[in-house]
């Protein structure tokens, strides 16, 4: 394991406690939030490209914070843009072709600004369009899905409408591709869902299972769907309690009917916490973060559990925020400070 620089020198100032926002694969590099800071482009080798770091409110404390609080980094292809989208519900988008340029690490700007909704933490692209789950401050049920997002804009709020209201809150959201035809899987309070989706509008549930755990994550490899979380009744937590979510497991499920494959459960507790990604599947393997930095690795075959590794403190680091950028593994934590870490699945396989 290896630490890397998350680059937070350049930034916005505020009372933000130190720590790690969303962590994503980006095409052929990545990016993170320093909370209350900046967003960071970067290469595969997690070298600093660009970097955003200018808010709306520079003169107020508390929402600079939640203007550098962010839900999602998502390509959109389709419209050429990678769109940031904080706590407030502000949707900012960057050219790809800005984001990609080779050079010194620099500062960008956006091409845009626009609003989606607030408080959404789960968020994924299909198409040109955003579908992300209902604010969770509405404990409301089903997903929002966006007008298509363009490559350039106007400023004007993002239309969108709601689908599958009448399902539960969902705490969980992905999207792939089952037979040619784009999907997003569902999950919250205990039960897992799959529906196709044409434009605008998801179709009727392919199918619905339950699993016995809060599912909190999602995983596609291409030939089922890993679903991850805490031990049920997390949906009842406060967001800031997140300590008080324990255990979980995990389960991989057919995408033509939600079988179930595999079962297992955490011998440990995942630094489990709302938005966060505590845990992430790579080849051969499924690994759990701990609240310490702890790494549990489950095979994907027949979930047997390896050593785990030795943690990186003693005390608890909050959140896991983590991400497979090529062939490694990268990670940080929302109270761990500005501080990112990595390492090569090759050794969490091995």
């Amino acid at each position: 394991m290896r630490d890397v620089d998350a680059h937070p020198e350049m930034g916005v100032r505020n009372s933000q406690p130190a720590g790690i926002g969303r962590v994503v694969a980006l095409g052929d590099g990545c990016a993170w939030n320093n909370l209350g800071r900046n967003v960071v482009f970067a290469s595969r080798a997690f070298e600093p490209r660009a970097v955003f770091d200018q808010t709306q409110y520079p003169d107020d404390d508390e929402l600079s914070q939640y203007d550098f609080d962010v839900h999602a980094i998502l390509d959109v292809r389709d419209a050429g843009v990678v769109v940031v989208l904080n706590h407030l519900g502000i949707l900012r988008g960057f050219r790809r072709s800005e984001i990609d340029a080779p050079g010194a690490v620099r500062r960008i700007d956006p091409v845009w600004m626009r609003t989606f909704a607030a408080d959404v933490e789960r968020v994924v692209a299909v198409g040109a369009r955003l579908v992300g789950s209902r604010p969770r401050e509405q404990r409301a049920g089903g997903v929002l899905v966006s007008e298509p997002v363009a490559a350039a804009a106007d400023g004007t709020p993002l239309d969108a409408g709601v689908e599958l209201g009448s399902w539960n809150m969902v705490t969980a959201l992905d999207r792939f591709q089952v037979d040619g035809r784009d999907c997003i899987a569902v999950g919250g309070d205990g039960q897992v869902a799959l529906a196709p989706i044409d434009g605008g509008h998801v179709g009727p549930l392919r199918w619905e299972v339950g699993v016995d755990f809060e599912p909190a994550a999602f995983a596609w490899d291409g030939r089922v769907l890993w679903a991850a979380g805490p031990d049920l009744g997390a949906a009842g937590i406060d967001d800031y309690d997140w300590e008080k979510l324990r255990g979980g497991g995990f389960a991989a499920l057919q995408p033509s009917d939600g079988g179930a494959v595999l079962r297992s459960r955490f011998a440990r507790d995942p630094a489990w916490g709302s938005g966060g990604t505590a845990v992430v599947v790579a080849p051969g393997v499924v690994c759990a973060i701990g609240r310490t930095g702890v790494l549990e690795v489950y095979g994907t075959h027949g979930g047997a559990r390896r050593s785990p590794t030795v943690g990186l403190a003693p005390r608890s680091l909050g959140i896991a925020h983590a991400a497979v950028v090529g062939d490694t593994l990268l990670f940080g934590f929302n109270r761990g400070g500005y501080r990112l870490h990595a390492v090569p699945v090759s050794a969490l396989a091995g």
